[in-house]
């Protein structure tokens, strides 16, 4: 069990291996943690072993453990608030100019994991709207076949066909919705319904503190009593935002950060890159997909700079950080390097404990609005500036 994860994981391996042996894993629990920290990667290996009809080795070939492998299974749902465009480019890129089984197999189970938000459970809760996606879900999976029976020698082009198919997909992505009551409804009814040979089902979402109140209701009322062969996971950076009574009903495994070895050994390894030219997975895969991130991080050096020194940014400025921060995830990791460099200048000494505090609270703020509703760049940033000015 989890042998392939075990050289990152080993210790959230491990645990969760001697779980399912003993016959004690949970039906409901939470996988917590910082973001590219390799949580779903757990859960969706946890999903192969419990639904493996063998003993869950890493190497069986079941018919279920084939499904999982190009992660083309049935019994799985995913929802929830995930960057699948940057994932997946990252994975395009490497497909492209790498031309291995690896690529080709790292694209695949990254483009399924955004399939299976289309999972025809929800199909039923989608709106006129949502109904679309399900269409181009349907022809971003026909392309993803070509794909598994290609030569390397096509890998270039047949990356471009894939970009041209998932652009109708990209246009609907909401990255500022995550869990709603019909899909806690139609997830419910999914169910209780028969499955052949009692298959488990596993409803992983991402992302539920960021849902509306009736939605987290609903989900509480499936979590209280969850359907015998069904697992329930959820996924979350900020788990202290989650409902306590929701907390109370998950059994919490924490997913630590990785360590500067496990971080070099999978970039090598799994992506064949040079892990020290990148500080974590997540600015491997940002910079992969077109994201400048160690531009954004001078920027945000630039600007908490002008705090510390109290000095108002000219609009001029502000208006090219703005222009820079031109998608959503440029913004979002703008923000986090923001209280990332605070926390770094209150362990050099240039602030107090209270005065980092505070900065790190109001830029969390704003991470969290740019998210959840989704407003103005231009007017978040220079709430920002003016507001830790006044802290300052």
């Amino acid at each position: 069990m989890f042998e392939a994860l075990m050289p990152y994981r080993k210790e959230s391996s491990t645990l969760l291996s001697q779980q399912i042996a003993a016959q004690v894993f949970p039906q409901a629990i939470l996988f917590s943690g910082a973001r590219y920290g390799g949580r779903l990667t757990l859960a969706m290996e946890t999903a192969r072993v419990l639904s493996c009809q063998d003993d869950g080795a890493g190497w069986c070939t079941c018919t279920s453990c084939k499904q999982f492998a190009t992660y083309g299974m049935s019994n799985v749902v995913v929802v929830g608030t995930r960057d699948h465009k940057s994932r997946i480019e990252a994975a395009l890129v490497n497909f492209a100019e790498l031309r291995t089984e690896e690529s080709r197999r790292q694209l695949v189970r990254t483009m399924r994991i955004m399939l299976l938000q289309y999972h025809g459970a929800l199909l039923e809760s989608a709106d006129q709207k949502g109904s679309s996606a399900f269409d181009a879900a349907s022809n971003v999976d026909e392309a993803l076949m070509e794909i598994e029976s290609a030569s390397p020698g096509d890998f270039p082009r047949l990356a471009e066909m894939i970009r041209s198919v998932l652009k109708p997909l990209y246009a609907q992505f909401k990255r500022t919705v995550t869990l709603s009551i019909g899909q806690v409804r139609s997830l419910q009814e999914w169910t209780m319904q028969t499955s052949f040979g009692n298959v488990p089902r596993f409803i992983i979402l991402e992302g539920v503190e960021q849902s509306n109140e009736g939605a987290r209701n609903s989900l509480l009322k499936l979590l209280e009593e969850p359907p015998e062969h069904t697992f329930v996971m959820l996924i979350s950076e900020y788990p202290a935002r989650l409902l306590p009574t929701i907390l109370s009903r998950l059994q919490r495994h924490h997913v630590r950060p990785f360590s500067e070895e496990e971080k070099n050994l999978l970039l090598s390894t799994v992506f064949f890159a040079d892990g020290a030219k990148y500080r974590n997975l997540e600015e491997y895969m940002l910079e992969r997909s077109g994201v400048p991130c160690k531009q954004i991080t001078a920027q945000g050096v630039m600007f908490v700079q002008s705090i510390l020194e109290k000095r108002v940014l000219p609009r001029e400025q502000l208006d090219v950080l703005c222009d820079e921060l031109d998608e959503p995830i440029r913004l979002e990791y703008f923000l986090k390097e923001i209280q990332t460099i605070v926390r770094q200048r209150f362990l050099e000494g240039a602030l107090t404990d209270r005065e980092a505090s505070r900065l790190v609270s109001i830029a969390g703020e704003a991470e969290q609005k740019a998210s959840v509703f989704n407003q103005s760049r231009k007017l978040l940033v220079e709430s920002l500036h003016y507001r830790l000015l006044e802290v300052r």
